[in-house]
């Protein structure tokens, strides 16, 4: 086990290994004593540290595994930022694991990705799609959330561990002037900054493309090194977020993302496309 990992991944840990010691001891989910085993192995329900001891005693569980198991307890069981501001399940999942993703890669069509947006940038576009005033609590809290998301990466980068991070973008996204003028301008120029830095892998689709892989729709994909099965991909809608996680969705989604490399705009490219947009929009 990594010597640091945040409560989505410990939490995951703690159910397979619950469920693995269950069925090594051949005990049917009515035979333990717990009345919610069944929704604690799939996912549904966490433990407090103290039932999960208990339930570990049941299982008649060495001290040392015992040890291991109760530390992934009270990390699954912390409270971390992102749930005081009243998101979606749902969303609530996919941010803690992109705090512990080894890659995040986003197809975003319609607006600059949550990640790389500006405080200004945030609020009109949130506003917008929720159709709702920018000084609404609900459009207040999204923006924050995205502000605390590019802080966790950028603590991340400061101590070594940066995700790699690719932002692929169609060009119209780069010329829809969300928040007017001024707010586009700033935006533009993070952007630009953020590719030049190294900060992420920008990736410009430009309007001259035919048909592309990633007319399916957004969706951001998040991977952790060689574990295919934690792979995670989040599905925005007006409805709900959904989430989708499995060695299958890496099958599916990482050759959309390289298919999408590949044809678009990158690195000098892509920023000089950036910077000639940006200086149309002060013409």
């Amino acid at each position: 086990m990594p010597d640091i990992i945040g409560p989505a991944i410990a939490r995951d840990r703690l159910r397979a290994h619950l469920r693995e010691l269950r069925e090594s001891r051949g005990l049917s989910h009515d035979e333990v004593d717990q009345p919610h085993i069944n929704e604690v192995e799939s996912g549904l329900r966490l433990l407090p540290p103290l039932e999960v001891a208990a339930l570990l005693a049941r299982y008649e569980v060495d001290d040392a595994e015992a040890e291991r198991l109760l530390l992934l307890a009270q990390i699954a069981w912390s409270r971390p930022w992102w749930a005081r501001h009243g998101l979606t399940d749902e969303y609530q999942d996919y941010v803690a694991y992109e705090a512990e993703a080894t890659r995040i890669s986003i197809y975003e069509p319609l607006h600059v990705p949550g990640p790389l947006q500006t405080p200004r940038y945030a609020r009109a576009a949130t506003a917008v799609i929720l159709r709702l005033p920018e000084t609404d609590p609900a459009v207040v809290a999204r923006a924050q959330v995205r502000a605390e998301r590019q802080g966790r990466i950028a603590a991340r980068a400061a101590a070594g561990d940066a995700p790699e991070f690719v932002a692929i973008v169609d060009e119209v996204v780069l010329r829809r002037a969300m928040g007017g003028a001024e707010v586009m301008a700033e935006q533009l120029d993070r952007l630009a900054a953020a590719a030049e830095s190294g900060q992420v892998t920008l990736v410009v689709l430009p309007t001259r493309l035919g048909g592309h892989s990633g007319l399916g729709g957004v969706f951001e994909l998040l991977e952790f090194g060689d574990d295919a099965s934690l792979t995670t991909v989040l599905l925005e809608s007006a409805i709900r977020d959904h989430i989708v996680r499995g060695a299958h969705v890496r099958a599916l989604y990482r050759p959309i993302v390289d298919d999408l490399i590949g044809i678009g705009l990158r690195g000098a490219d892509a920023i000089a496309l950036v910077r000639e947009i940006r200086q149309e929009i002060e013409s």
